[in-house]
């Protein structure tokens, strides 16, 4: 099975370690549920965060298929807007 590969870019630093998801919709689903953790650095500084999608993981062959340009999925920001 391939999965995708993605990653969380800091706009003040660079990308975080990657995570490997089942596809698109469910690593924004993660996503999203991290962003409104009460706590979580994502929400108290959501213009600073977007997910990536940065390649694909291929578990038969154990192949990494990168994604040039990678491609963005989420805005932090965004996600809290549509919560209001």
């Amino acid at each position: 099975m391939t999965y995708g590969i993605y990653a969380i870019k800091d706009a003040k630093t660079t990308f975080m370690p990657a995570n490997v998801d089942y596809n698109d919709a469910s690593a924004i689903r993660n996503f999203e549920h991290a962003v409104r953790q009460p706590d979580s650095l994502l929400r108290s500084h959501s213009a600073d965060y977007t997910l990536w999608r940065v390649g694909q993981f291929d578990n038969e062959h154990g192949e990494i298929i990168p994604e040039w340009p990678p491609v963005q999925l989420a805005d932090a920001s965004n996600v809290l807007k549509e919560d209001v």
